[in-house]
């Protein structure tokens, strides 16, 4: 569930930006109508926006729209106090939230609206008014704390020591296994040199930081793992980036005798190139899509950090894609930690 500050923010927004007279929109609340619309009350006052729970059986039937519109707007007379009505009559519009725990019953629709005699505008008139689903319109700043940053960064951090266990191992018992990937990695001169010094400035990382905290970017002078294969994946072209994955792959002692699942999101189709999926080996996709949610996460994190320089995305959509790129980190960890 939305934050009330999320949702506030866009429905004056929404308010603001309407043409009709009078503007109805419909917010699903899983958890407490009374405590949503409380809140969202509180956040509105200012501008004509009156916030009520929708009564049972209101708004399911079509046939029924204009009546069940007028009846909630006289049942919520005591809202109309002197200094609202001021505000209704200064902004010459009117918005009403419906607060409910079902979706809205009702294709969205204008219906008209019969107003009572003692309504500061357009009194006993019958008008037309929007009624409107606004959950998925509602949008936010990356700076806002509905994204769960602090789990990104933790799963990030499990990542990260899960990567470092691994080609440590790895390097032991085969020193050359990461050759070819390191030519990708060790291709600037601030980038460390070899392995064995990537292994031990990621160690060195992870012993002066905790995982809500992690953000280790993407630069070429990072010393952790993560961020090396971000600024690789970043750099290298589309068409090198399936050697770059198979390398990394080796790297990892990873061959198709290896137990892994076939992990793909859907930024990896995004950014796949000719090469057809059932084809390619399961431990060249998942180091694929590794590398895919790496980039993904730093860029994210980056974005998280300067929200001023974007502009709003839509909410559902952005906190399903920071709980996605989570989950990601956390199901790549967990493959590389039970590898044999």
């Amino acid at each position: 569930m939305l934050s009330s500050s999320t949702i506030a923010d866009s429905l004056r927004r929404f308010h603001q930006q309407q043409t009709e007279d009078i503007e109805a929109f419909w917010i699903e609340s899983p958890g407490s109508r009374q405590q949503l619309a409380i809140e969202l009350q509180a956040r509105a006052e200012g501008l004509p926006i009156l916030v009520t729970t929708v009564g049972r059986d209101r708004f399911m039937d079509p046939n029924g729209i204009v009546d069940d519109l007028s009846l909630t707007i006289q049942e919520n007379e005591a809202w109309f106090t002197p200094d609202r009505r001021e505000l209704v009559i200064q902004d010459q519009k009117f918005s009403i939230v419906l607060v409910s725990k079902r979706p809205l019953g009702v294709p969205q629709i204008s219906s008209p609206v019969s107003l009572p005699d003692w309504f500061p505008l357009w009194p006993g008139r019958l008008l037309t008014a929007n009624i409107t689903s606004v959950f998925s319109s509602i949008t936010l700043s990356l700076a806002s704390q509905d994204i769960p940053e602090a789990a990104i960064n933790k799963a990030l951090f499990g990542l990260e020591q899960s990567l470092c266990n691994r080609l440590e191992a790895v390097l032991r018992s085969d020193p050359t296994a990461s050759d070819q990937f390191m030519t990708f990695v060790a291709s600037s001169a601030s980038a460390p040199a070899n392995l064995a010094e990537l292994i031990a400035s990621s160690r060195q990382g992870l012993q002066s930081r905790t995982g809500d905290e992690f953000r280790p970017g993407g630069s070429v002078e990072s010393g952790f793992i993560v961020s090396q294969l971000a600024r690789i994946w970043r750099d290298c072209p589309p068409k090198d980036r399936q050697t770059l994955a198979t390398h990394a792959a080796e790297a990892l002692g990873l061959s198709e005798a290896s137990a892994i699942d076939i992990q793909f999101s859907l930024t990896a189709l995004l950014t796949r190139g000719k090469e057809k999926l059932p084809t390619v080996p399961a431990h060249i996709t998942f180091f694929r899509n590794l590398m895919v949610t790496v980039s993904d996460v730093v860029q994210f994190i980056n974005g998280i950090h300067h929200a001023d320089e974007f502009p709003q995305f839509p909410a559902v959509l952005t906190i399903t894609f920071a709980k996605e790129l989570a989950n990601s980190c956390r199901n790549a960890s967990r493959t590389i930690s039970e590898l044999a």
